[in-house]
């Protein structure tokens, strides 16, 4: 016979319906929201000004002035280049990213003959 408390039926249903009703991340687990953050405040430096920025866990994206749409999902950066080709960038590196972005949509010098 085991003891009352660790094989209480009530006990285990409140605890079941606990679990069902607060959903807890992983200790571990990937925040898109966190890296589009930390994507907003590196590309504030550069070229590419940021305008909006939401999402949740698993979703989070970042409108920018110029037009520019960058999205994070499944630990991923995702934006359409100038001619149309999607591009990913990992997002646990946003200042790489912001880089991308920056040198992708700066002004172009033409060169001195």
């Amino acid at each position: 016979m085991s003891h009352p408390r660790l094989n209480n039926p009530r006990t285990y249903r409140a605890k079941l319906a606990e679990a069902v009703r607060v959903r807890r991340l992983p200790r571990h687990g990937f925040r898109a929201d966190r890296s589009v953050e930390a994507l907003f405040c590196e590309l504030r430096e550069g070229w590419v000004k940021p305008w909006y920025q939401a999402g949740s866990p698993d979703v989070a994206f970042i409108s920018t002035s110029c037009g520019l749409n960058v999205w994070c999902c499944d630990g991923k950066f995702i934006w359409s280049d100038r001619f149309g080709m999607t591009v990913t960038h990992p997002a646990n590196d946003p200042s790489g990213a912001a880089a991308l972005l920056n040198s992708m949509l700066a002004p172009q010098v033409p060169a001195a003959a």
